[in-house]
């Protein structure tokens, strides 16, 4: 849901947009399906993982037919069958009738799942004009040929191989034309000259009209490099105490990394603002060179105010992503998803932080299945499933006593002065900073005026008032005998 929000909306949705996503969604199941009723699920557009799924096959999507002889193709071209890999390519690019989500917003058309199509789309029309020059037939792909290079006429490998095709359908003074046109549109668009591909290519045109038939092979594409994410958010540059918890609990069993095995699990509970996002960041951040293929974080927002807790599928399709999966090879379907995460991770030493989980089955979609991963889950609750089921290390966090809370407002308030008595912030680790955010934006008063201004109110909160004469301390509430 969120996503179709991000493609409708960019970053100023309105608040109504999930409602608005669900009227349009009604409406187009209507379309595919006349007389559905106005609540009916339908049968074609399905509501799944926090999101829609639109089940069809490919007698009825002309998408899912062309992916599947793509794949079909390839198959005959690695059983060095060229002239049947023609034949499919043909047939799939013959089902494409323009550019990917044509007619709507630019904005919406730049989503990358609609550039993912595009980038297929160009790769089935180079590998039919690399089988069509082996297989002899370069007249085969032309039309194909000459209608991607209008839609992407500084693609250098994709005008390489309309001038290798039309050589090769002796239409050499057509492949020269080409290339001085690319030549000249790269120099005044881009400033640069033909590379290696054009080159290449212009020379076996050359090459052509002195008898010479011999071509260059086909610029064959470069395979993508899986990316190396690092997603861990800052460090808290003033983190402080917690020593005793990272040495004896959080610290890795070994200084090389996880054991070979098991996953390592380190769940961390406790209540709220006691400081488990700051310390689980700050011995990801210690640890993170253990692991050399990458950090994976997500906040799962498990216990958020406005009820926007992030679902499974969401968190796992965001992994998927940051892996380098394209959006065409994630399947439906929660299982399936998660399924392809832990092959993705598989092999891999990464870190996985889950943070704020609201329970296990909120964060069991989303842990390696493999040895060699480190995840840390932060959570309220103490997941006890986690600790059952999968061997995790628990840890529940309290607030820091009065010698670690003064020992925190030093170092934070360190560049104002001495720090307060830490009394009144009480002594959580997430209190303090709203203290310290407070000092700098105020006028200069000194250091000891910030407790001042805070009182006890029971039962159990705080509220500011304005400055009085300092006094020695809080008043304690009367008591009266019962």
């Amino acid at each position: 849901m969120s996503e179709i929000v991000d493609v409708l909306w960019g970053t100023c949705p309105p608040r109504s947009a999930v409602n608005v996503v669900r009227r349009h969604v009604g409406s187009l199941r209507r379309l595919l399906e006349p007389g559905l009723s106005a609540r009916a699920a339908g049968n074609w557009l399905l509501r799944e993982a926090g999101g829609y799924r639109l089940s069809t096959d490919s007698a009825s999507s002309d998408l899912l037919r062309f992916t599947g002889l793509v794949e079909e193709a390839r198959r005959a071209d690695a059983g060095q069958e060229a002239a049947r890999s023609v034949e499919l390519l043909t047939e799939a690019l013959s089902l494409w009738r323009g550019p990917v989500a044509d007619g709507i917003p630019a904005v919406a058309r730049a989503h990358a799942a609609f550039q993912a199509l595009d980038r297929e789309h160009l790769t089935a029309v180079r590998d039919a004009a690399d089988a069509a020059l082996r297989a002899g037939v370069p007249d085969r792909v032309l039309p194909d040929l000459r209608k991607a290079a209008a839609a992407h006429p500084l693609d250098e490998p994709l005008l390489a191989g309309l001038i290798l095709a039309l050589t090769a359908a002796g239409r050499r003074p057509e492949a020269l034309r080409v290339y001085e046109a690319t030549r000249a549109r790269l120099a005044d668009e881009l400033g640069i000259d033909p590379g290696p591909d054009l080159h290449d290519a212009h020379q076996a045109a050359l090459r052509d009209a002195a008898g010479t038939t011999m071509l260059p092979p086909w610029p064959a594409p470069q395979p993508p490099v899986a990316p190396t994410p690092a997603q861990l958010p800052h460090d808290i540059p003033a983190f402080t105490g917690r020593c005793a918890e990272l040495d004896a609990v959080l610290a890795p069993p070994s200084e090389h990394g996880p054991p070979g095995g098991t996953v390592v699990i380190s769940a961390i509970g406790g209540m709220a603002g006691v400081g488990k996002t700051a310390l689980a960041v700050h011995w990801a951040h210690r640890v993170a060179d253990r692991f050399p293929d990458g950090q994976l974080y997500v906040n799962l927002r498990g216990f958020d105010r406005a009820g926007a807790i992030m679902e499974p599928g969401e968190a796992v399709r965001g992994f998927l992503d940051a892996l380098g999966v394209p959006p065409e090879r994630v399947p439906s379907g929660l299982d399936a998803q998660s399924a392809l995460y832990r092959s993705a991770l598989a092999g891999r030493r990464m870190l996985v932080l889950l943070d704020n989980a609201r329970d296990t089955e909120h964060v069991r979609p989303l842990l390696p299945g493999t040895p060699g991963c480190l995840t840390m889950v932060t959570s309220r609750n103490q997941l006890s499933g986690l600790v059952a089921a999968h061997g995790a290390r628990s840890l529940t966090l309290r607030p820091f006593d009065p010698e670690q809370a003064r020992a925190f407002l030093v170092r934070r308030l360190a560049p104002r002065g001495s720090p307060p008595n830490p009394g009144p912030c009480g002594r959580s680790s997430g209190a303090a900073p709203d203290c310290r955010s407070r000092w700098p934006a105020s006028p200069p008063v000194p250091p000891s005026t910030p407790t001042s201004r805070w009182r006890p109110s029971p039962p159990n909160c705080w509220r500011p008032r304005a400055p009085s004469t300092p006094s020695p301390g809080p008043t304690p509430p009367s008591t009266s005998a019962p």
